[in-house]
């Protein structure tokens, strides 16, 4: 707090071109935290003149959504935040959304309460954005059943005071009425204590969503993306120590393999871990998520298997991230520090429709 107020100060006493400066450093590098300013000038001038409410709430919304988009981009490797940018529409307008330079324009009716509007521009958003690329090959229940966990991450995360209405108006109607995404969130929960929600099993399906171009057999895509949730709730559940559950899944589109990395008999020892991930790769596993304890000695050991790993294998370092985790031992829960590198073959193979492929694909290599 006093860095920051000393920084503050120092500002301060540079006059006005400082403070310019300070200001437009501040909406080039962090667009999403400067609109909130904006929020809080409105606001200001709203309490003084009773002025520019609807700009209060435009910026409002835009601000929280920008803002957990960027952290959807920081979650998921590679993928470029989406901004949103909201226009209000009368009554006899239909509403609707359009991409338009990287942001999605949500033309909606402003209703009374600005949490509904919130919640409204918010659901779009993760509609229309969020996995869209693979949502085009899941069952109706599962785009459903995910959109509706990650508005739910939304509100925790920018607005928790505002969960009562999400539950009310979005939740409880979808999950009361379909025990399939009901379902569906309870597998994402238990996939979420252990923290691997976004960094494997939303990484997984975005690898999907790039590597499948138009329409094959949906029905066998659905079925694949079931049992690829089902295997990451039973390893979310096992106990520390339990080697009988399956640490591959090994489908027709979707193909990774977690590697738990840090157990004592075989830490120090590159080797037992390098021959295994050579056998993985082997067996045409494209993904591979290496996971162990975010300890300095365990994270350097990390390291050393991936610089072996790349000398003998045609792979390259996806990501890495810490993150923490609920570990089960014995039973109960327990918070640990953890930290995740994705190793990606570069022999990813591809699913291109037969009839897409003569109309698109053989055009551009002419």
């Amino acid at each position: 707090m006093k860095i920051a107020l000393d920084s503050i100060s120092l500002i301060m006493k540079g006059g006005p071109y400082a403070i310019l400066i300070f200001i437009i450093f501040y909406i080039l590098f962090f667009p999403e935290k400067a609109e909130k300013f904006t929020v809080l000038l409105c606001r200001l001038i709203f309490m003084i003149f009773r002025l520019g409410e609807k700009q209060i709430i435009t910026h409002d919304i835009q601000a929280r959504v920008n803002e957990f988009s960027k952290t959807l981009s920081k979650e998921i490797a590679n993928v470029e935040p989406v901004g949103i940018k909201v226009q209000w529409i009368s009554d006899n307008e239909t509403p609707k959304q359009f991409f338009d330079r990287n942001k999605l324009v949500i033309r909606m009716r402003r209703h009374d309460s600005q949490d509904k509007n919130f919640i409204n521009a918010s659901m779009v958003f993760v509609a229309s954005v969020f996995l869209i690329k693979s949502k085009k090959y899941m069952s109706k229940s599962q785009k459903e059943s995910i959109d509706l966990y990650v508005g739910k991450k939304l509100f925790e995360m920018e607005k928790p005071q505002i969960a009562d209405q999400f539950y009310e108006d979005f939740f409880s109607m979808k999950t009361i009425s379909n025990e399939k995404i009901m379902g569906l969130i309870e597998k994402y929960e238990i996939i979420d204590k252990v923290g691997l929600f976004f960094p494997i099993l939303v990484q997984e399906l975005t690898f999907f969503g790039e590597k499948i171009f138009y329409k094959l057999k949906t029905i066998d895509i659905i079925k694949e993306i079931s049992a690829f949730i089902d295997f990451l709730k039973n390893y979310a559940e096992r106990e520390i120590g339990e080697e009988r559950l399956p640490k591959n899944f090994t489908g027709v589109y979707c193909r990774c393999g977690i590697v738990i990395i840090g157990e004592k008999v075989k830490i120090g020892l590159c080797e037992p871990y390098v021959n295994y991930i050579k056998n993985v790769i082997n067996d045409k596993i494209e993904n591979i998520y290496l996971i162990g304890p975010a300890t300095k000695e365990n994270i350097n050991f990390i390291k050393n298997i991936i610089e072996e790993v790349q000398s003998k294998l045609d792979v390259y370092r996806y990501v890495d991230k810490k993150f923490k985790s609920k570990i089960k031992i014995k039973e109960e829960r327990k918070e640990v520090n953890t930290y995740l590198v994705v190793l990606r073959s570069k022999e990813v193979k591809r699913y291109i429709d037969e009839e897409y492929s003569r109309k698109y694909i053989d055009k551009t290599n002419k």
